[in-house]
């Protein structure tokens, strides 16, 4: 367990697949809504059922982030990629995303990982961009847009 500025960083366990799930929802629903039409967001958002998200911790790294005992972010890894860093809208803005991004890339350079990858949200992609990430060329093809990134975090020489 990691703990910075009050928030305890964590593995996930499947006890915890209600409130990450509410975590998500709620980011989906207040903070992408200003750039997804409401179907979109109603098809972002059946990915992160309870039943989903216990489905991806069966094959993802999950980690979540806490504040005074209360889930308020999460992140997972699955392979090379950097998935579902949510953070709850109420306590967005003082740098749990970072710090979660920040977790998730040492814990892949512990897996011998030295690039990620993800697919942000249109939302997100400038948060991605300060934290060092580029756009790849390809394209995603998905019903609502997403932008595929990467980012090289270990010399892979080293």
């Amino acid at each position: 367990m990691s703990t910075l500025s009050g928030i305890a960083l964590r593995p996930a366990t499947a006890d915890d697949a209600p409130a990450i799930s509410a975590v998500a929802l709620s980011a989906i629903r207040t903070t992408n809504a200003r750039d997804y039409a409401p179907a979109a967001i109603d098809e972002i958002c059946s990915n992160f059922t309870i039943d989903k998200v216990l489905e991806r911790m069966q094959s993802r790294d999950v980690f979540v982030a806490l504040s005074d005992g209360r889930i308020v972010g999460t992140i997972s890894l699955g392979g090379d990629k950097l998935h579902s860093l949510f953070v709850d809208p109420i306590s967005q803005g003082h740098g749990i995303g970072l710090m979660l991004v920040t977790f998730l890339e040492a814990h892949a350079r512990t897996k011998g990982l030295t690039r990620l990858w993800l697919s942000s949200s249109i939302t997100a992609r400038l948060f991605y961009q300060k934290l060092g990430y580029s756009e790849m060329n390809a394209p995603e093809t998905k019903a609502f847009s997403t932008i595929p990134m990467q980012k090289t975090i270990a010399d892979p020489l080293a």
